[in-house]
């Protein structure tokens, strides 16, 4: 019935720079997979005649369009209306949505206000789907040959709505091609793309490189994929954490530590809790993560990681040193097995030309030893902070092995 998707993204906030679209990569993937190529996108503002302007102009005859952001119980919140203006249909309050709106907020212990209401508020005829990690319902809106799919922006709720959406729309009767990912840590794209040129030549694949900081993906599909993919896990052994796309390195590492039944502590300088940050978003990390120490300061290093002010006279705080000795100093005061330490200059100041900025030391333990990396981060502050928490956790998993 489809034949190819566009994407429409809604915002206010990703048009000023203040929040990173990720949607747009992950709904082209998984679009890819049904048999539905993206043939456009666009990112527009929160504004009534903006949205319908663009849905005008991506809905084509047998199209799907995926509109992610603008939903909710804000009055900004103006995608449904947008849409409803687009394809001449009122909105109406859905009793079926209204159900699953007053079913959420009850479960998040909220009460039931009219702005919250405003969630059940659809175009006539609109199918509602569930949101299983948040409020507002997916919106499924069949026009002619082509159909209009509405998800919050918040990836949490897009990534677990999209394929019920995709079902609801009757999108997705199977899928038409196999695609591949292989997904890799502490590798930089041009690095990767070099190793692995040779092997894509011999298996007759072009891979697609999908960089992101201090990960990237590589997705390939057609015939010669699995041949590749095999013979990249084997090239690149320990630097491969998955072949699931939607697996992160954290929950690969956390079921790695349940497994063998070890806890893991953290003592950051750089990132920041940057590296706890990205622990405690898997669900269930309790069961694995002790907990972390941000010694930002020297004295910190000292009075709470043992840090002798030898070794910081001597080697400095960015050194191999200073990070196996933090390391060391936090799983003894929290008990853990495992731990890891990041020291590092994420800019823009304070680089010299022995340790310029993105110059960053990690270490990691575990019962049967330790390690200490040096990494050379390009890129801006953030960049550097959270290249350092993929490496950080990387290393960690290839020592557990």
């Amino acid at each position: 019935m489809y034949t190819e998707s566009a994407l429409l993204i809604v915002g206010d906030e990703l048009l000023s720079g203040r929040t990173q679209d990720v949607n747009l990569y992950r709904f082209s993937g998984i679009l890819g997979e049904y048999g539905l190529p993206v043939k456009g996108a666009k990112v527009v503002r929160d504004s009534v005649q903006d949205i319908s302007r663009s849905v005008h102009e991506l809905l084509l005859p047998g199209r799907i369009l995926i509109i992610s952001g603008g939903l909710g119980p804000t009055d900004d919140d103006l995608t449904l209306k947008g849409v409803a203006k687009a394809l001449e249909k009122p909105l109406e309050r859905n009793p079926e949505a209204e159900a699953m709106v007053r079913k959420k907020q009850r479960q998040y212990g909220l009460g039931v206000p009219e702005s919250a209401l405003k969630q059940a508020d659809i175009p006539a005829g609109a199918i509602p789907v569930m949101n299983p990690v948040g409020i507002a319902p997916g919106v499924v809106i069949s026009y002619s040959n082509s159909a209009v799919i509405c998800v919050p922006g918040v990836p949490s709720e897009s990534r677990a709505l999209i394929e019920p959406c995709l079902a609801a729309a009757d999108a997705i009767p199977g899928r038409t091609e196999a695609v591949l990912f292989i997904r890799t840590w502490g590798l930089k794209e041009n690095d990767l793309f070099d190793s692995l040129k040779e092997t894509s030549e011999k298996f007759g694949v072009i891979p697609a490189y999908l960089p992101s900081p201090g990960r990237v993906d590589v997705k390939v599909s057609g015939p010669g994929a699995e041949e590749f993919r095999s013979a990249v896990i084997t090239k690149l052994a320990g630097r491969v954490y998955s072949t699931k796309r939607d697996e992160t390195l954290e929950e690969v590492l956390g079921r790695k530590l349940v497994k063998s039944q070890y806890l893991l502590s953290v003592a950051e300088s750089c990132t920041g809790g940057g590296i706890g940050r990205a622990v405690t978003s898997v669900s269930g990390s309790s069961e694995w993560f002790a907990g972390g120490v941000i010694s930002y300061s020297n004295r910190v290093k000292t009075s709470l990681l043992g840090v002798s002010e030898t070794v910081l006279a001597s080697w400095g705080a960015v050194s191999r040193e200073t990070a196996l000795a933090m390391a060391r100093g936090v799983r003894e005061i929290t008990g853990s097995h495992c731990a890891v330490a990041v020291t590092g200059i994420a800019g823009p100041g304070g680089g010299t030309d022995e340790k310029p900025v993105g110059t960053v030391w990690t270490a990691a333990l575990t019962p049967k030893g330790e390690r200490a990396d040096l990494w050379r981060i390009g890129g801006n502050r953030e960049t550097v902070r959270e290249g350092a928490v993929s490496r950080s956790l990387g290393s960690l998993l290839e020592l557990l092995g």
